[in-house]
């Protein structure tokens, strides 16, 4: 019997199984006592492997983890969030269930995907789903880390693909933002500026949301976003002169109003903890800001805060920066991942220009061929080529008739 009533009337538990270590423990009641005992006998033997353990159980040991509490707020609370629904239909499975039969994980996104939400009144967005399957995944890779199992089995689930966002910002929109963020209503002069901002550092929304006062520093143009999404470090961007205007103005308007919030654009909590600042304020909610933005007109009823971003990147592409120009600044994991970015832009003015200037050496290439077959000389082909190359109007290439230069060129000749 692993449990033992002492002659001084204490408890003694004492266990021996292989594959775990021994356990002997003296306590003073006999009900801490058995409880000790039932969770000592609970551990299987020859190792732990619990792939008994349900989807629910596992969750709770990945919340109450190191790894866990190690991830940004913002990131805790989203997974806290996707994984409420998971845990409601598959929570009571056991891990090796749920590996056997991924089909469990597949009608689950089926059945979400069609789920109307009692928030929006609208069909779930594939990228609601995609959240939730990414919580589950998160799950699973803390498990693997932690050898409880050997592979995480979500990641080879088809997960719903979000229709790629094109939408960027038109020249009326940035002028109407730069004129607001002087408007005589103090939220919208706020909302203007964090968008403006937005296009003018080209960061993520929420690296600018959760933005600290003592992270700018306008005296070296520079400004500092803490444990940025992928490289979970952090990262210091250029602020140009436009970009330090706006955030001066900013800054003002903190001072004046909530002298002391520890964050440049700070939203206060409805329901304050303490009498300390960085409890009494949290990161801006920039949602409401575009939402305020769309309601007065300034920005399209289509705008979403990630337009800024996208039309930050867009236009340095357009402009010709290198890709790792660009990354140092955004942020991003990987040039493949600017390079979503650089679609639809041949039509921009820099991109014609280049175009032509090598649509150029196809036209020359064939003018020469076709003085080859004319048998001309070449003397006779480089007047040639200047002539047609004086005919050029604004830079772009004056298509000349061939024949005809050749007309003129024996004319000329037989003149002379």
């Amino acid at each position: 019997m692993p449990l033992l009533k002492l002659p001084n009337g204490r408890w003694r538990v004492q266990i021996r199984r292989k594959g775990l270590p021994s356990f002997d423990r003296v306590f003073a009641t006999e009900p801490e006592a058995r409880l000790e005992e039932t969770r000592q006998l609970a551990l299987p033997a020859e190792g732990f492997v619990p792939l008994e353990l349900t989807l629910a159980e596992l969750w709770a040991r990945y919340a109450a983890s190191i790894e866990f509490r190690h991830k940004t707020v913002n990131t805790q609370r989203t997974e806290m969030t996707r994984i409420k629904p998971v845990l409601v239909v598959l929570g009571a499975y056991a891990i090796k269930h749920l590996e056997a039969a991924p089909i469990l994980v597949y009608d689950f996104v089926d059945k979400r995907s069609a789920t109307v939400s009692p928030r929006t009144k609208r069909v779930m967005s594939p990228t609601s789903v995609r959240l939730e399957i990414a919580a589950l995944s998160a799950v699973f890779i803390w498990a693997k880390k932690r050898r409880l199992i050997r592979e995480n089995f979500v990641r080879l689930i088809t997960r719903p693909v979000q229709l790629p966002r094109k939408r960027r910002m038109a020249v009326v929109e940035l002028s109407a933002l730069k004129e607001s963020t002087d408007d005589c209503q103090p939220r919208v002069a706020e909302a203007a500026r964090f968008i403006r901002l937005l296009r003018l550092l080209g960061c993520r929304p929420g690296e600018l949301a959760g933005l600290e006062c003592q992270d700018v520093s306008l005296a070296t143009s520079n400004v500092t976003f803490r444990r940025t999404k992928h490289e979970r470090e952090d990262r210091t961007v250029h602020v140009s002169e436009a970009a330090a205007s706006t955030i001066a103005g900013q800054i003002n308007y903190i001072n004046d109003t909530v002298p002391g919030a520890p964050f440049l654009f700070p939203t206060a909590k409805r329901l304050p903890q303490s009498d300390r600042s960085e409890d009494r304020y949290a990161v801006y909610n920039y949602a409401w800001a575009v939402k305020l933005l769309r309601k007065r007109g300034i920005v399209g009823t289509d705008f979403h805060a990630h337009a800024a971003r996208r039309e930050f990147v867009s236009r340095a592409i357009e402009d010709g920066l290198p890709y790792a120009t660009i990354r140092k600044q955004t942020g991003h994991h990987s040039t493949a991942a600017i390079e979503m970015y650089d679609r639809g832009l041949a039509t921009a003015p820099e991109i014609r220009d280049a175009l032509n200037r090598h649509a150029q050496t196809v036209s020359d290439d064939e003018l020469v061929g076709l003085l080859a077959r004319f048998d001309i000389s070449d003397k006779d082909a480089t007047r040639i080529m200047q002539r047609v190359k004086g005919g050029k109007k604004n830079g772009i290439h004056v298509e000349y008739p061939v024949p005809l230069i050749v007309s003129d060129l024996k004319k000329a000749d037989f003149e002379g």
